[in-house]
């Protein structure tokens, strides 16, 4: 880890040393005392605040909110790693050592446990250290990793209530019950919940809803452990997803809307939050580097970049637009990735573009009106706005161009909005009348059933959808249907075809051939639409190997290390076909090129052999010795 920046305690205790000073400071100054007489300083009572409903109600709503986010997704349990769950866990090295790896965790960009060469600007070390005690405590085991997803996903719905009822307390119960309702219920959550390695997305919105709902303790009560516990979650949220950067807008727009605070004052209930970011922003570069630094993105990556031309460019980019705000309300289909080329790349004459471009523009007028007046609304489409606009490319080029995951987030100022716009419909009972549950449902047939459908309808979405993620062959031929122009699709169930053909290679040699032969017709479909994928390669050579095609195999794999000249695993397997060839030299030469750290037992063992194929048994004798 780097030693040069202070550690969270640090932090936190030195804005907890400063608050204190601070708060001294302005009770000195609003004494009135004359400077002869000793300066008296009273300790300020905390200010009443009276909350829309008990504690008691507050905890069994929220646990009940718990336990239904995470029964929906209980199914998920029992499934196994899927799509970059790779990365971050199953062969991420780091991960795989437990605590000691910890130290490497922290100083390493998000995907170097797994492959060095990746250059990729993330850095989320929270969620792989979760990983890493887990694995330190049961090893890998799919349903543990599972099982805490779950868990987080049950905090988010408990905490997000809790925020939300202490947020809206002047407001009728039915806005933060059903808001929380309708988002934990949001299908477009499946791929978060079900797929371990967008852990990062959970944990830095739970993060984001336990800080914020702290700092609202603290506003409350003037004291300072809320806050001081508020910038630890804060901080946990940031080194969990760099998206949470957004929310230096988000939790400003809640004070302006749902208390009666003056712009100074939120600015500088802020601050500590702004350095909270400054130092995450510092921590990160001084590990992964600048913004875009060693970063190459491709139309791969986002369809975008495939566009000609300015008018190209930005009529595709408000299409994208259009379909981020399209999947908040109407969530289908849901597909696992939107590589090039899913969405289409299109121009102005295309009329989507101008429904994209008015409904977002409608949606944005409605913000800025109600920002300007003051009114709740206007909180959940600026809300929407505000977290959404980092994955937008809009300023900066995203590493895609639109996810579902990407949604996680902003889905909560649409909900929100809808919620907001069915409380109008709540009937207001005469003065002195109590309302309880059953007059509440009595009276409000109408903006209850619409919630109830509501989640009706999510609820059977994500039954349907859910099982796909059980396994990788499961989802990726699931999307393959829905995006079949999709290269990295094809690619990947490609790729999870040769898993099966190399899993039954020994107990079903008829069926690992049927198999193997089935990836290659699906990697060459996928390599056909975009030649430029390593993995493509690699997957393609192991496959002729498992046939016993030798030279096709020598072909893919050098393929393979022309688009990435370190990559690992082409090294590991073409020194191991060179090795079945004969070719002894090119095999020790293209083994000996891997670095030390990387090689595995199965490697030095072919880089042994062929030491004593060309008659040096002495070297073949040092490797076997591990020397």
């Amino acid at each position: 880890m780097c030693n040069s920046f202070p550690s969270l305690t640090n932090i936190v205790s030195i804005n907890l040393q400063i608050s204190i000073l601070y708060d001294m400071a302005k009770k000195i100054k609003k004494s009135k005392t004359s400077p002869s007489r000793p300066v008296s300083i009273n300790k300020k009572a905390a200010p009443t605040v009276r909350e829309a409903v008990s504690t008691r109600w507050k905890l069994a709503i929220g646990i009940m909110m718990a336990v239904l986010a995470m029964a929906v997704y209980a199914p998920s349990i029992n499934y196994d790693f899927v799509y970059d769950d790779d990365a971050v866990i199953k062969d991420n090295r780091y991960v795989k050592q437990g605590i000691e790896g910890l130290d490497e965790i922290w100083s390493t960009s998000y995907f170097q446990g797994y492959d060095e060469n990746m250059n990729a600007r993330a850095f989320r070390p929270i969620p792989l250290t979760t990983l890493a005690f887990e694995v330190e405590m049961f090893g890998l085991n799919t349903k543990v990793h599972h099982g805490t997803n779950l868990l987080f996903y049950g905090l988010t719905g408990f905490f997000l209530f809790l925020l939300l009822v202490k947020l809206m307390r002047g407001y009728h119960l039915f806005l933060p019950i059903a808001t929380c309702l309708l988002f934990i219920l949001h299908p477009i959550h499946l791929e978060v919940v079900a797929n371990i390695k967008s852990r990062d997305t959970m944990l830095g919105f739970l993060g984001v809803c336990v800080a914020a709902w702290l700092l609202l303790k603290h506003l409350d009560t003037q004291k300072i452990l809320p806050l001081g516990l508020s910038l630890v979650f804060y901080f946990v949220a940031l080194f969990s997803k760099e998206e949470v950067i957004t929310t230096l807008a988000g939790i400003p727009l809640m004070l302006w809307f749902f208390r009666d605070y003056k712009m100074g004052k939120i600015a500088r209930t802020m601050l500590p939050y702004l350095g909270a970011v400054i130092i995450f922003l510092i921590y990160r570069s001084n590990i992964v580097g600048g913004l875009n630094e060693g970063v190459t993105l491709t139309y791969l990556d986002n369809s975008l970049l495939a566009a000609n031309g300015l008018g190209e460019r930005s009529a595709s980019q408000i299409f994208v637009l259009g379909n981020y705000l399209l999947k908040t309300v109407f969530p289908h289909p849901l597909i696992s990735d939107y590589s090039f080329s899913t969405l289409p790349i299109v121009n102005w004459n295309d009329w989507r573009v101008y429904v994209a471009l008015f409904s977002n523009i409608a949606l944005l007028w409605v913000g800025i009106k109600g920002l300007i007046r003051k009114e709740i609304y206007a909180f959940g489409p600026l809300w929407y706005f505000v977290s959404v606009s980092i994955f937008t490319s809009l300023v900066v080029t995203n590493v895609s161009a639109y996810n579902d995951r990407f949604l996680y987030v902003p889905v909560l100022g649409i909900i929100f909005l809808i919620v907001w716009a069915l409380l109008q419909l709540v009937k207001k009972l005469p003065s002195g009348q109590t309302e309880t549950v059953s007059l509440f449902f009595k009276n409000n047939f109408v903006p209850v059933a619409v919630v109830m459908l509501l989640a009706a309808i999510s609820i059977y979405k994500i039954e349907g959808h859910l099982p796909y993620w059980k396994d990788r062959n499961s989802l990726f031929l699931h999307d393959v249907e829905l995006a079949p122009k999709n290269a990295r699709m094809r690619k990947n169930y490609g790729g999870s075809l040769a898993r099966l053909a190399v899993e039954y290679q020994v107990n079903d040699p008829a069926l690992a051939r049927q198999y193997a032969e089935l990836a290659i017709e699906q990697l060459n479909y996928a390599l056909s639409l975009y030649p430029g994928m390593p993995t493509g390669h690699i997957h393609k050579g192991n496959m002729h190997i498992l046939l016993n095609q030798n030279d096709e195999a020598i072909e893919a794999l050098n393929t393979a290390l022309v688009r990435d000249p370190q990559n690992y695993y082409a090294k590991a397997s073409l020194g191991n076909v060179y090795y079945r060839k004969g070719e002894y030299e090119n095999s020790i030469k293209i083994l000996e090129s891997i670095p030390k750290h990387l090689r595995n037992p199965s490697d030095l063992d072919v880089l042994a052999r062929s030491y004593d194929k060309i008659g040096n048994n002495a070297k073949a004798a040092e490797i076997r010795a591990g020397k």
